[in-house]
């Protein structure tokens, strides 16, 4: 203590009696304050502008992922709505047509990775996609954004919670479902489940930095719903008080902070509200990796001071000594700092002298160097953020409407060239050349949107059609966030994204799905004949539901009636071609067989390898029925559905040449009933109508199948016989023995009872029947009718119900066949022999 307390003495005396050392010691004190109170300056305003630089870059990254959430709920609301305006009353009463018009939207089933669900006004669930989840029937009445949406018609998205039957957190989006005069009669809700990969996480798959990342809060709840951790998902935020900064983010506040986390840390954070769901799209960074360049650049801020402060004092003991050695103190200085012994910093200027003027000099110039230096820097930041942003798939901009009302944009990415076919040089003093280059329907438009949202600063949103100078008419998306300036001007800063090809998969998914309800039933299989997709026609037609079709094959359908050869063929057809159509025998699911004209084609990938299979077909039944009916009116009578003059004329023609082909011999019969004019005449014409059926009945019975039995008109009827004995007696007394027979068959009693049943007539009626035989001579159809007609009359006039053969002369057979004998009896010179048979008491005339 002596010690100190006489060394403390001596100083105190020695200042008080040296004037060189009060003013080296102050001097000394006034340049180390001076140095240590810049020091700290320096490193607070650098710390405040590093936090303001890396507030507003995490916040720009924030708004972002936010709209980009927002246009993802968009797009899932309108998707729901789409289709919850093709849902009616009616349709919800018909579970298994509800459920084909949910399957054949099978893109929602990609937007909502937990299915959909469809409920009743009173919230209990009448279906669920996918079955395996087990939500039908159970009632969601006690969720509120259910409620909500079914008591007020609006549709929304409710708070993240545990799923009633899957236990899985889930995020509902819900839309109504009106009936015809817009009253709620259901609800349309689609289910995302936040632990199950959905579009949240392409999100909180990235992180902020190193150690940072993203979270999604829902505010009301204090929870997490997605982030980059995601152990976090369905985990409370801190409680109220812990973090200031998030209970203000709760609160509603929108922008950057920095504050201690519940887990102790120090975290730079950004926060911006998600508009259609009110989550919170926040950012976290530890402060320690936020602002690692900063404390970096303090310590050495810290050890340069030090540093200086050393040197001060050395200059001013150096100042004290050597006093006239200015211009050494401002060399070494120089030195020190050319050899990075101390930073870059202005020489002391201590008197208005040579060595004063130099170190004015020199502290211009290191300014200027500075300067230079920061713009470099700045350009260089600038050219990297070009450089970052030429990679989004759109165009990055500024839009400015200044305060004199000049449009302009500032700043524009360039994929302005490719996107819109612009120079952003171009736009940079004036916006005419983006307003220009507008579909005129869309300028009115595109500046009504921009005044609304100048008005009321809610971000801007646009879609428009932009003429490409090289790709002709392209539709743009345009994102914006306004923000005004002290001086009047607003600025847009935005995103605008090519939707041309989204626009185009629109119109062909709308176009595809009318063309897929036709009146046409269509059915879809896999290249394996797999049913995968059929419409409603098809339902219609076949009587199988889609739940009942999908997944088998074809072979459902089969009738039987097309033998294994047929769909042989069909399938090489198929396999060659690639199409196929044709007529198909097919049954229904109730058992009906009927007819359709099927139209198949492949669908190949472009591999050419085939993916899948399209049908479509018509009923054609009543088609069928159709020209059958004609066919039988043209060929058949109508009263004994025999072949008639047309078709009994086709038929001969075909015996007469199989007879010339083959050297066989045939007959014709020419029959007239004997007395029918009486029976008309006594009872009408409805007894002699049962008359001629029964005739009709007796000779087809009396014939073989291959011989054919016609009506030509009236009571005559013709009968072709076809393969007799061979050799001309063998034949005569084959076609006498058949005339015989039909002789006695319509000789029987004929007991004739009238359609009505209450009339019964006995009547007996006989036949005169004419016979000519044919073989391979040339006589034609109409001579052999002509001679079996001369045979009949014969018949006739031998006493009727007698039989009678034409005969020609034995000299008129063909030289190169043998001569035909006459049939038993003597033969004259006359066309007609009248040699008597007796056979069973009647004339068989020859």
């Amino acid at each position: 203590m002596v010690t100190l307390k006489s060394c403390m003495g001596t100083a105190f005396k020695l200042l008080s009696t040296s004037l060189r050392l009060r003013v080296a010691a102050g001097v000394l004190a006034g340049v180390m304050v001076a140095l240590w109170l810049t020091t700290l300056a320096l490193m607070y305003s650098l710390e405040q502008e590093m936090l303001g630089i890396l507030s507003t870059q995490q916040f720009s990254v924030v708004s972002l992922l936010a709209d980009d959430i927002d246009r993802s709920v968009a797009e899932r609301l309108r998707a729901l709505e789409v289709l919850a305006a093709s849902i009616d009353a009616p349709l919800l009463a018909q579970p298994e047509r509800l459920d084909a018009s949910i399957r054949s939207q099978a893109v929602l089933l990609t937007l909502f990775n937990w299915g959909v669900l469809v409920t009743d006004r009173h919230g209990t669930a009448l279906l669920s996609l996918p079955y395996e989840h087990r939500r039908q029937g159970v009632n969601y009445a006690d969720v509120p954004a259910v409620t909500r949406t079914l008591e007020t018609g609006r549709a929304g998205v409710g708070a993240a919670q545990v799923g009633k039957t899957t236990h899985q957190p889930v995020v509902p989006m819900i839309v109504p479902i009106r009936d015809a005069d817009g009253g709620v009669v259901g609800s349309l809700i689609g289910l995302t489940n936040l632990a199950e990969p959905n579009f949240l996480d392409e999100i909180g798959a990235n992180r902020f930095g190193r150690q940072g990342g993203y979270l999604i809060t829902d505010p009301v709840q204090r929870i997490f719903i997605a982030g980059t951790d995601k152990s976090r998902v369905m985990q409370p935020g801190p409680s109220v008080g812990i973090n200031p900064v998030y209970d203000r983010y709760v609160d509603g506040y929108e922008g950057s902070g920095l504050a201690r986390s519940s887990r102790g840390v120090v975290e730079l954070s950004s926060s911006r509200k998600v508009r259609s769901t009110g989550w919170l799209m926040q950012s976290v960074l530890p402060a320690d990796e936020a602002f690692a360049p900063f404390y970096a650049l303090r310590w050495r801020l810290l050890v340069s001071s030090l540093v200086l402060s050393v040197l001060a004092a050395g200059v001013g003991g150096w100042w004290l000594r050597r006093e006239l050695r200015p211009l050494g103190e401002a060399v070494g200085l120089l030195g020190a700092m050319r050899d990075g012994a101390i930073p870059r910093q202005p020489l002391p200027v201590r008197r208005d002298d040579e060595i004063g003027a130099l170190a004015g000099a020199f502290n211009g110039l290191l300014r200027t160097i500075i300067e230079g230096e920061a713009r470099a820097a700045e350009h260089g930041f600038n050219q990297r953020l070009r450089v970052i942003v030429s990679q989004i798939p759109g165009v990055v901009f500024q839009y400015r409407v200044g305060a004199d009302g000049h449009h302009s944009l500032p700043f524009v990415s360039d994929a302005a060239r490719e996107v819109w076919g612009l120079a952003p040089d171009t736009l940079a003093s004036a916006a005419d050349g983006l307003v220009d280059a507008l579909h005129k329907d869309d300028r009115a438009g595109f500046a009504a949107s921009l005044q609304t949202s100048a008005s009321t600063l809610e971000p801007w949103h646009l879609e428009c059609r932009i003429r490409h100078p090289r790709r002709g008419l392209r539709w743009m998306h345009m994102d914006a966030v306004p923000e005004a300036a002290a001086d009047g001007s607003l600025t847009w800063q935005g995103f605008a994204m090519d939707i041309t090809e989204a626009k185009n998969a629109e119109s062909e998914l709308r176009i595809a799905a009318a063309t897929f309800e036709t009146q046409e039933g269509i059915f879809i299989t896999d290249a394996d004949e797999h049913i995968v997709r059929v419409n409603q026609a098809f339902t219609t037609m076949t009587g199988y539901t889609p739940h009942e079709a999908i997944g088998q094959t074809p072979r459902l359908l089969r009738s039987g009636r097309h033998e294994g050869e047929f769909y042989r063929s069909l399938r090489e057809g198929l396999a060659r071609d690639g199409f196929w159509q044709g007529e198909i025998w097919n049954r229904r699911k109730s058992g009906e067989i009927y007819a359709e004209w099927v139209t198949i084609s492949a669908v190949r990938d472009r591999a050419g390898r085939i993916t899948h299979y399209v049908a479509a077909f018509s009923d054609i039944t009543e088609h069928k029925r159709a020209e059958e009916q004609i066919q039988q009116l043209a060929f058949y009578d109508p009263l004994t559905r025999l072949p008639n003059r047309r078709l009994f004329h086709d038929r001969f023609d075909q015996a007469l040449a199989a007879s010339a082909r083959n050297n066989t011999r045939g007959a014709l019969m020419f029959l007239d009933l004997d007395g029918f004019k009486g029976l008309n005449d006594q009872h009408g014409h409805v007894m002699g109508d049962a008359l001629l059926l029964e005739v009709a009945r007796r000779l087809s019975a009396s014939v073989r199948e291959t011989d054919t039995v016609a009506r030509l008109g009236g009571d005559e009827f013709v009968v072709v016989l076809e393969g007799l004995d061979e050799g001309p007696e063998a034949a005569a007394a084959h076609a006498g023995r058949v005339a015989e027979k039909l002789r006695l068959a319509l000789a029987e009693p004929y007991l004739l009872v009238l359609p009505s049943g209450d009339v019964a007539v006995s009547h007996y009626c006989t036949a005169s029947i004419g016979v000519c035989l044919f073989n391979r001579h040339g006589e034609t159809r109409d001579e052999l009718l002509k001679q079996a007609d001369i045979a009949m009359y014969r018949a006739k006039a031998a006493g009727r119900n007698a039989i009678c053969f034409f005969r020609h002369r034995p000299e008129a057979e063909e030289s190169s066949a043998p001569a035909e004998p006459p049939p038993p009896g003597p033969a004259s010179g006359q066309d007609l022999v009248d040699d008597d048979l007796q056979v069973g008491g009647a004339g068989l005339h020859g």
